[in-house]
């Protein structure tokens, strides 16, 4: 735990960094932090990142658009720290501008591993998400249309996380993701099938309509992924399943059949 006197020595240091070598465009922003004599596996803490992080924005001010590039810095050439470091920042100033720090958000996106997109997209995005919904909800439809799977999958994983904090999105994020069932999915069928069965446990009405409105279909992609979200017995559900174990499909079929010994076997641990 960080002790006031070095917070405060943070704080001294962090301003001396930005009147003195940031203006001229010294990135090394270590020098901040590198006296600290506690070390976790070798590494400067978390904490200490954090902490700093934090005292950059606040004593940036109005100032902080002027520094993207030493952002983009912390993100592309500072390693591990400056990956920490930027998120922290970017959390603290994508809400105070948005259309500022979107580009830079993506940029990080595109070379960030599978942890790191989902750690940018829930503490840069989701704060912002949840407070205003029309505004953000279409960009982050755009990232499940992305180039890069780890992006769509992060993406959906994003909104799970916003639906259980709004369940009043559910009906948007159902409207479109439906609405990408009239092509084919490929790989991204399975992302589907996790958002459906998260739909189911948080608004099992919302999820039983899907079913109302899709369980007449005989799309193969369609079948396979609502099938894929049983994992209860459910009235009115077997109806649809028995007409696919019948269906001249393969793909159809099989999932039907599955579907149908799964959902049997449910009903029975029911009694």
């Amino acid at each position: 735990m960080l002790t006031i006197d070095w917070k405060e020595r943070l704080d001294s240091d962090t301003k001396d960094y930005l009147t003195n070598k940031l203006p001229n465009e010294d990135y090394d922003f270590d020098i901040i932090f590198n006296a600290y004599p506690e070390r976790v596996s070798g590494k400067i803490p978390s904490e200490v990142i954090n902490f700093v992080s934090a005292s950059i924005v606040t004593q940036l001010g109005k100032k902080h658009a002027k520094y993207v590039p030493f952002y983009l810095h912390l993100w592309d050439k500072k390693g591990e720290y400056g990956r920490s470091a930027f998120i922290v920042i970017l959390s603290r100033l994508f809400r105070k501008a948005p259309a500022v720090y979107l580009e830079v958000l993506e940029h990080a996106m595109v070379n960030a591993n599978p942890t790191e997109i989902s750690s940018l997209l829930e503490r840069v995005m989701l704060p912002v998400l949840r407070k205003d919904i029309p505004k953000f909800l279409p960009q982050v439809f755009t990232w499940n249309e992305h180039k890069d799977p780890e992006v769509r999958k992060a993406s959906v994983n994003l909104l799970i996380k916003l639906m259980r904090r709004r369940p009043d999105v559910i009906p948007q994020i159902i409207d479109h993701f439906t609405a990408l069932w009239l092509r084919p999915l490929g790989a991204d069928q399975a992302n589907h099938v996790v958002l459906f069965k998260a739909i189911r446990k948080i608004d099992p009405e919302a999820y039983s309509q899907v079913w109302s409105d899709f369980g007449h279909q005989r799309d193969p992609e369609i079948v396979e992924i609502l099938t894929g979200t049983l994992q209860h017995w459910e009235p009115g559900i077997d109806g649809f399943v028995e007409i696919w174990t019948k269906s001249g499909n393969a793909r159809v079929k099989k999932a039907g059949l599955s579907a149908m010994r799964m959902l049997q076997k449910k009903k029975k641990s029911k009694k």
